[in-house]
């Protein structure tokens, strides 16, 4: 699979606004975007063995990602400047979430 899935809250506007920010600066157009609700997205949670996310899952090549990783390399494939922020990765993971609060 060389396509990314992003599964995301589709309830809430946050998180539609910030989809399609995304989809507007992705560098390629190669990633899906599937709210928790849609059947697809149920299908993709219950393979992965994903139970309860309230958070944005990102997928790609079966490697699963969460929270703010995920965010993170949603970032890597948007273009310039935004992809810059993929190098918050290297921070540890309690440090992202702290970031991202700020």
């Amino acid at each position: 699979m060389n396509e990314s899935i992003v599964l995301y809250d589709g309830e809430c506007n946050f998180c539609n606004k910030w989809v399609c920010f995304a989809k507007n600066n992705l560098k390629k157009n190669d990633i899906s975007f599937l709210p928790f609700t849609s059947t697809k997205a149920i299908n993709i949670l219950n393979d992965y063995k994903i139970i309860n996310q309230n958070s944005v899952v990102y997928i790609k090549e079966d490697v699963v990602s969460l929270k703010s990783r995920a965010v993170l390399k949603i970032c890597r494939q948007l273009k310039l400047p935004y992809n810059l922020l993929y190098f918050l990765n290297i921070l540890p993971s309690f440090l992202l979430i702290y970031a991202m609060i700020l």
